[in-house]
């Protein structure tokens, strides 16, 4: 474990001679609604300070709309890539640019809903062994206010679950039952594999956003997340080894911009098992005792000069 830290203190050191951009994932990673210290407020700072240090700043979270509708935009240009990546903005001082959209159809959610129900009912999920966390929350969206940011009809859909899931544009997020993390992961197979017979391969992607929520969004050519980043990369002009990249999930859904991007400065908080030190993601220092505030802190080192 410190091994580990150390190395991601020296790969640190490292990015800040090339740094150019920062690009973090947002719930679990820079904020966590139930931390006075790391809520919403305080992303839109932290993304202030980055810009003024004259670096390229983005999100890409897996959450949908509920991160557009709350986004703090800085004064200076940034991204933001939600539903893992299927969609990305740009904001600026004129305000918010589309720059691509991959939503999916009320029929195509409905039809995963129907597979989701389908599996729990093979494997005996019961809704009192859903995530009571999960629950709650998406009761808290039946009586929110979605005006310009959900139809009506997918609004109307999610209403019918009484909290077991939510229908956006972008994705499906369904409540995970209250397993341990591989547990979790199996279940995210069996999903896939069901959707696959279903709906056909390479057309959808279920991921672990976290202990409890199971997303499902379109598939792209590469993995969500690191189209985004892909694309952000080439928007700016930029080079993998100009942007560091930060996540909490590197075995789920920030596998991909964290694990399979091949960019030389990635960094998770997250410690996992059967991980080689001397690749990344590498482990932050400090992440054991504080996960987020070790990413605060290393995007700090990285803006001194």
């Amino acid at each position: 474990m410190v091994e580990n830290e150390q190395k991601g203190k020296e790969m640190l050191q490292m990015a800040k001679t090339h740094i150019k951009a920062i690009v973090v994932d947002q719930d679990g990673t820079v904020k966590d609604e139930n931390n006075i210290i790391y809520k919403q407020s305080n992303v839109a700072k932290l993304l202030q300070r980055i810009t003024r240090s004259g670096i390229y700043s983005a999100i890409i979270t897996g959450s949908g709309v509920t991160a557009l509708k709350s986004f703090i935009s800085p004064s200076a240009p940034t991204y933001l890539g939600i539903g893992n990546g299927t969609a990305l903005y740009k904001f600026n001082s004129k305000g918010r640019t589309e720059v691509y959209a991959h939503p999916l159809t009320l029929q195509e959610e409905k039809t995963i809903i129907t597979i989701w129900f389908e599996l729990c009912n093979r494997l005996g999920i019961a809704e009192s062994q859903l995530q009571s966390k999960g629950l709650e929350t998406f009761r808290k969206f039946m009586i929110t206010d979605w005006t310009g940011y959900i139809p009506p009809t997918y609004v109307k859909q999610f209403k019918e679950f009484n909290g077991k899931c939510f229908t956006e544009p972008f994705k499906v997020t369904l409540v995970f039952p209250a397993w341990d993390e591989l547990r979790q992961r199996q279940l995210v197979k069996r999903m896939q594999k069901m959707i696959d017979e279903k709906l056909g391969k390479n057309r959808f992607v279920a991921q672990r956003g976290d202990n409890t929520f199971l997303h499902i969004t379109h598939a792209l050519s590469i993995d969500p997340k690191l189209f985004a980043l892909n694309t952000i990369m080439k928007m700016l002009s930029l080079k993998r080894k100009n942007i560091v990249v930060f996540g909490d999930l590197p075995l789920d859904n920030d596998r991909g911009m964290l694990a399979k991007s091949r960019f030389p400065y990635t960094f998770t908080n997250h410690e996992y098992r059967n991980k080689n030190p001397n690749k990344p993601p590498y482990i932050l220092p400090g992440s054991t005792v504080s996960p987020i505030r070790s990413v605060y802190n290393a995007i700090d080192y990285l803006l001194m000069r």
